[in-house]
């Protein structure tokens, strides 16, 4: 498209890129527009070069992405012009402005038509390319039998009768009626007999998408595509300009090869000879070579090609030789071609007696978990997977428990439940499953959901064998130091119905048992109290001869929680209370649970949903993956027969737009939806939704799948103590009220003074309290009001954190118009799934939060969220725990290193000193607990007065990377009151926010303190330190 002549166009040009900024760009294409819009005003006095300029013009503005919404008629008057070059402008600015709907098409139908039956081949291509790219009903039931003329024509020349093709299939794509199969099925074996491969490209295209509707229609022109193949394959009368890097029109053969697979399978010896032995050419010849171009041909030609041989059920010894092939690739060290290999692989694992040929290369899929490529893990991941079986599933489940422990956060969760699927499904013992998926708890708890551990405890009630191991495994865990919260409940369960069986076992006394389970319940939460509490009830059972100390310890365990604020927690203590005190009723009640009734494994029974894929259908798939949501929602649903459920019992809710049954033996990762996110900027929640099964809490201490088995294999509540529930009944309060109650349910610290928040909805816990209990524990209720709950659930590494929030609605009517937006301080870096715009009655929306810390500040991000219940429209902004010590890391330091590195910060800028006065006055162990729960290692004997302490971490962020920070305090034992605080680090910003950091809570230390996060970096304090800085118990009882 020569510019030269038009000075016009190129001067506009120049002005635009000339252009220092937006605006002024802005400026300059509105003055031409008006320019334009002028001259078109007077259009008899525009000369024929002018019209085709200003077109010319339009078509520039509407590529730099500016609405032209005038001009449509000047331009598709062109099209009608005697000259080509104002009817090549006419053809090619309407393909680019105007959609098949535009109602200035109709008046060019004819013209186009003239030009499509014409004589003038230059006309022709014009023609036929417009219609190519604009499509439309109108077009194709006008133009479609003369554009089959031109495709079928013999003296068209070929570039005429490839633009044919594809324009017929684009008409065809938009109205199938426009070709007649019962005509076109000789018509097609014609045209795949072309000799010019430009022609038979095209022409393959259009047959692809024919066979794809009808291949019935079309078994004639199968021996054709057969050919086609043999004849690139032996290179037969190929023109060089369509040998691509060596390969003979590696398009042509991938489209033929597709082409093949719709069709169930070929009949005819000699076409299947002939068709194998192509592909044993492509096998045979295909190998990593370093020209990139050359392997993305080669390699395309050949993975359609193992398509098809596993489409048409090859023999052994050619799918022999596919796998060995794709376990050549998956060895490469190219990250693309590793991918394919593996993918290609779990496909392969369709194939009957292939598997044990694959199992050859297990050593080779298992190093492929450990590639920094994510797409690469999944992919081994999927094929570790499908190649299980009982002879190697010892192998490859302790493979994935030993990945879990460095398996990204996106990961962890479909990693848990494969590798409890793996084992439940292949177990060589029970033993050897007990032990898996206890591991699989202990390293990714928050991962694991809960009807995992019900199927432990199913299969340790029905095996009476199984009973004293599960429950010496159970104690075993519980001397760590940190535990997560599900382990304990599993542990707290199997002691309570097995611990009797370990009576004669050191360590394993009832009241040995007691005291350590005893040691966890003022850490966990709602859920697993209740669990626990029934535990104490079958250890006093099981205690024989009778304890009286220990009896009088769990009876003031049992009166302490009658008036405990959690209604399930104060019956079952009240009960208990009353039967431990009438003897033998007690034995009576809390018998040995009975066997479960054998059923399927809801786990199993996921692994065995996963539908079979072809090439076409995995590419579909994935889209629509793409398309899906990536948020959770959990409704409430009446059971169709019987009788209500109780107000917090959660069933299954189909969706027409969604379809996880079909794949529910995968955890779909989550898409995270990234939306505008400069610093600063808010971030919105955009709609994204995804449906799960929650049932309704335990009554009791067994797990739910004693109850019916309508009810058995629903997943248990996800939040545990966040778990939907409705405003009591008999209670209603008023917002006047629930403020009465709480005093100062908003606290100035959680809910953050952005504007006036004047809602008729207040909320009905301390929001302040609940925003310092988050700040020490990574799980949580952020915020409650009569009609939704929002909790917290976190996850830290580093300097990346990954945040579930958590909206419940309470009631039984909808909250509509959901509006979620994340205010990020400037040194945060934050993305964030989607909600819905509505929250269906009694349901709840997960929403996963990644956040990445650019660089150390006090300042913390504001959660604004807003939605309507009745007429009633309620907005707050909360602000979220993510604050400075998430990111910090204690350690332990040497003298030799600590003092190296705190005589080297000598500048005053690196190392801060302050004073502090109005400090709340703490003990020498109650100031070590604050500082460890700010994630301070405080390190004993570094410095020589009792009454100082020093502390040392690891502060991560994106522009620090890991940062060492050391931190000295200095005591008056004669006025607490005041103290000297010492930060130093190698960064001039950190020191100082961690200084302030520090200062303020030790200033104003929060009323609602937890114990600091044990576990790892407690157990890199040395042996040698005073009990009261590395016994959790110590610190625990410290804090509270």
């Amino acid at each position: 498209m020569a510019l030269s002549g038009m000075r016009g166009l190129s001067v506009f040009i120049s002005d635009i890129r000339n252009c220092h900024n937006k605006e002024q760009e802005r400026l300059r294409v509105d003055k031409e527009l008006g320019n334009i819009r002028t001259r078109f005003k007077n259009e008899k006095g525009l000369s024929h070069y002018e019209k085709k300029k200003y077109v010319w013009k339009m078509l520039y503005i509407h590529m730099l992405g500016y609405d032209v919404d005038f001009g449509h008629m000047e331009t598709v008057s062109l099209i009608s012009a005697p000259k080509y070059p104002e009817k090549q402008v006419g053809y090619i600015v309407t393909s680019c402005l105007l959609n098949e709907n535009n109602d200035f098409l109709r008046m060019v139908i004819n013209t186009v038509r003239n030009d499509i039956i014409g004589r003038n081949e230059t006309y022709q291509c014009l023609a036929l390319t417009m219609v190519g790219n604009i499509g439309g009903k109108e077009f194709s039931e006008s133009l479609a039998p003369d554009v089959q003329k031109l495709l079928i024509s013999s003296s068209c020349r070929p570039v005429v009768r490839k633009k044919a093709a594809l324009c017929l299939l684009r008409l065809y794509r938009k109205n199938p009626d426009v070709v007649n199969i019962d005509g076109w099925s000789d018509r097609m074996a014609q045209l795949l007999d072309e000799r010019d491969l430009g022609v038979l490209t095209s022409v393959m295209s259009l047959f692809v998408s024919l066979v794809s509707n009808n291949a019935e229609a079309y078994w004639n022109c199968l021996p054709k595509c057969v050919r086609i193949l043999e004849r690139m394959a032996r290179n037969q009368d190929i023109p060089q300009e369509y040998t691509y890097y060596g390969i003979p029109s590696p398009w042509l053969q991938v489209k033929a090869m597709r082409a093949l697979q719709y069709f169930p399978t070929i009949e005819d010896p000699s076409a299947r000879r002939a068709l194998f032995e192509v592909l044993q050419r492509i096998l045979m010849g295909t190998d990593v070579v370093k020209n990139v171009n050359k392997n993305n041909a080669s390699h395309a030609v050949l993975f359609e090609a193992l398509a098809l041989v596993m489409h048409l059920d090859a023999e052994k010894e050619m799918m022999s030789q596919c796998v060995a092939l794709l376990g050549k690739f998956i060895a490469v060290r190219e990250p693309n071609i590793r991918y394919l290999g593996l993918e290609n692989m779990s496909r392969m694992l369709l194939v009957t007696d292939v598997q044990d040929i694959i199992k050859r290369h297990q050593a080779q899929i298992i190093t492929s978990l450990k590639d920094p490529d994510i797409s690469i893990r999944r992919r081994a991941l999927d094929l570790l997977y499908g190649m299980c079986d009982v002879t190697n599933a010892k192998e490859i489940v302790e493979e994935l428990l030993q990945y879990l422990n460095t398996a990204e956060f996106a990961m962890r969760e479909e990693l848990a439940l494969k590798a409890a699927i793996l084992a439940e499904k292949f177990a060589p013992n029970l033993s050897w499953y007990v032990d898996v998926i206890l591991q699989l708890i202990d390293k990714a708890g928050d991962f694991v959901s809960d009807d995992i551990w019900y199927r432990v405890v199913q299969f340790v009630t029905n095996n009476e064998d199984l009973q004293a191991y599960a429950a010496a495994k159970a104690r075993e865990y519980l001397d760590k130091p940190a535990l997560h919260e599900t382990m304990v409940k599993v542990s707290a369960y199997l002691l309570g119905e097995y611990g009797h069986l370990l009576a004669q076992r050191p360590s394993c006394s009832p009241k040995e048992l007691f005291t350590i389970i005893n040691d966890r319940l003022p850490t966990v939460s709602s859920s697993t109290v209740a669990i626990i509490i029934s535990a104490y009830a079958k250890i006093l059972m099981h205690t024989q001869p009778p304890d009286a100390g220990l009896q009088q310890q769990i009876l003031a365990i049992f009166k302490k929680h009658e008036s405990y604020i959690d209604v399930e927690i104060q019956q079952r203590a009240v009960e208990y209370f009353e039967l431990s005190r009438k003897g033998p009723a007690l034995a009576d009640v809390l018998a040995e649970m009975p066997k479960f009734p054998e059923r399927e494994s809801a786990l199993l029974k996921k692994a065995e949903d996963a539908e079979v894929d072809t090439a076409e259908q995995s590419a579909i798939k994935l889209r629509s993956q793409q398309q899906s949501s990536s948020a959770i929602v959990v409704a409430a649903q009446p059971p169709v027969n019987g009788p209500a459920p109780a107000a917090n019992h959660l069933t299954l809710v189909k969706m027409p737009s969604q379809n996880i049954a079909e794949e529910s033996n995968v955890i779909h990762e989550e898409t995270a939806v990234e939306a505008p996110k400069e610093n600063g900027a808010p971030v919105e929640v955009q709609r994204n939704v995804e449906i799960i099964t929650e049932p309704a809490p335990v009554s009791k201490v067994e797990p739910p799948a004693s109850r019916p088995a309508s009810q058995a294999d629903l997943l248990a509540d996800l939040l545990g103590p966040l778990a939907i529930e409705g405003p009591p009944a008999a209670v209603e309060q008023t917002p006047a009220q629930g403020l009465e109650a709480n005093q100062s349910p908003v606290g100035d610290l959680a809910l953050a003074t952005l504007e006036d928040q004047s809602n008729s909805v207040q909320p009905i816990v301390n929001v302040e309290e609940k925003f310092n209990i988050l700040c020490t524990k990574d799980s949580g209720v952020l915020y409650e009001d009569p009609n939704i709950q929002i909790g917290l659930k976190a996850e830290w590494r580093a300097h990346h954190g990954r945040l579930i929030l958590f909206l419940g609605n309470k009631n039984t009517s909808p909250l509509l118009s959901l509006r979620a937006l994340i205010l990020p301080p400037s040194h945060f870096k934050v993305e964030l799934s989607s909600v819905p715009d509505t929250i269906p009655p009694r349901a709840q929306v997960q929403i996963p939060v990644e956040v990445t810390n650019l660089r150390a500040s006090r300042d913390v991000a504001v959660l604004d969220f807003s939605y309507k219940h009745g007429a009633a429209l309620v907005n707050a902004k909360l602000r979220l725990p993510i604050v400075l010590h998430k990111f910090l890391q204690p350690i332990t330091l040497s003298p030799e290193d600590f003092f190296a590195h705190w005589k080297t910060w000598n500048v005053q800028s690196l190392k801060v000193q302050e004073v502090v006065r109005g400090v709340k006055p703490l003990p020498i162990p109650e100031m070590a607990s604050l500082l460890l729960s700010l994630h301070l290692a405080v390190t004993p004997g570094l410095d020589t007065n009792p009454n100082n302490m020093v502390a040392c971490a690891t502060f991560f962020s994106e522009t620090t990377n890991a940062a060492l920070c050391l931190v000295r305090v200095e005591t008056d034992p004669q006025d607490r009151s005041q103290l000297r605080l010492t930060v130093a680090s190698g960064d001039q910003n950190l020191t100082f926010e961690l200084k302030e950091y520090i200062k303020e809570h030790l200033i104003d230390i929060p009323r609602a303190r937890v114990a600091p996060p044990a576990a790892p970096q407690q157990a890199q304090l040395p042996p040698a330190a005073p009990a009261t800085y590395n016994d959790p118990g110590a610190m625990l009882a410290g804090l509270l």
